[in-house]
């Protein structure tokens, strides 16, 4: 049976767009907290997760302008959440903010804050340079990621 030239063509193009439309291998680094997982998007956001110790054991960092990003270095700023902890632990690492955000994944927290990254090659992925703050503080804590290949 022979298909008129315009299905032809839709079918092909079809099966090309279905064929490109697959999710690619997640990028993953090595930092000090241990893999940082690139995981989803969220509007124009890129969003990485993180191992932590406590809570739903599970931190994000939700980078602005990372979705769909192909090139260029950064800076790119964003947020970051963890799960709540009611109280300062034992010494002092994880304090709380005086009141709680609703992230993008829907967790109410009081341990969130500020975020800006920077990649070492203008194509991503790449290596990154990330320095967040605590609730509105200027970020200054600075944590390396190394691509694992």
């Amino acid at each position: 049976m022979k298909l008129p030239a315009g299905l032809f063509a839709i079918a092909i193009l079809s099966g090309c767009a279905s064929a490109s439309a697959q999710e690619p291998s997640p990028v993953t680094w090595e930092t000090a907290w241990g893999k940082v997982v690139y995981t989803s998007e969220s509007g124009p956001s890129g969003v990485l997760e993180y191992p932590v110790p406590f809570g739903d054991n599970v931190g994000y960092l939700y980078i602005n302008g990372l979705a769909g990003e192909f090139g260029g270095p950064g800076p790119l700023e964003g947020y970051w959440s963890e799960p709540d902890v009611s109280h300062d632990d034992d010494d002092d690492d994880t304090l709380i903010c005086p009141f709680a955000i609703i992230d993008d994944h829907g967790r109410t927290t009081r341990n969130w804050g500020r975020l800006v990254i920077a990649f070492t090659d203008d194509w991503f992925p790449a290596d990154f340079v990330l320095m967040r703050g605590r609730c509105f503080e200027e970020p200054r804590d600075v944590i390396n990621g190394k691509l694992v290949k």
